[in-house]
């Protein structure tokens, strides 16, 4: 019987060329499945628009048109740009300090703090304009545009001006994703 067996498992593993169960009769094999086996050939369709841009001439490294709006391309600026100090603040409680309840660690930070130095200016001169991501301030003798290392939430931040130090504090909480999450 030993025989028999190891007969059945060589054809098995070994079929021969007139069994009905080889797999060269051109049926279905595994990798047919979720193809479409036509014979005929379809042209794939070409979609480039063509409302492409081409690169500028010259020097110009972007067309103004490819500018996002709201971002000015006057380079000529002749103004300095003020000092000014950036930092992340970390609004911490009881719970926080003494229990360390909130979950809070060194890395998480709730506020950015922007205090920009504008010597001779009066907070009625200042033209300010945030965003999500930048802060543009322009006096008559002084201009910055700070693009800002996070996003932050620009309708609820705060400015304060100090006229002792002739100094305008932008505080602007930091917007983060997963706030909602426990």
């Amino acid at each position: 019987m030993a025989g028999l067996d190891i007969n059945a498992l060589q054809q098995m593993l070994n079929p021969r060329a007139d069994d009905s169960d080889s797999e060269d009769e051109g049926g279905p094999t595994p990798g047919d499945i979720g193809t479409n086996r036509s014979t005929t050939k379809h042209k794939i369709p070409d979609i480039t628009p063509s409302t492409v841009k081409k690169v500028p001439d010259g020097k110009e490294i972007w067309d103004t048109e490819f500018v996002a709006e709201g971002v000015t391309t006057d380079h000529d600026e002749t103004r300095p740009t003020p000092d000014y100090d950036l930092r992340f603040k970390q609004n911490v409680g009881t719970e926080d300090l003494f229990l360390g309840m909130s979950g809070k660690h060194p890395g998480t930070n709730d506020e950015i703090v922007l205090t920009i130095n504008l010597p001779g200016a009066k907070s009625a001169d200042i033209d300010l304009n945030v965003t999500d991501e930048r802060v543009d301030c322009w006096t008559s003798s002084f201009a910055l545009r700070l693009h800002l290392p996070k996003p932050v939430l620009s309708a609820q931040g705060s400015a304060q001006w100090v006229t002792d130090k002739e100094q305008l504090r932008l505080t602007l909480p930091l917007k983060r994703e997963f706030d909602f999450l426990p």
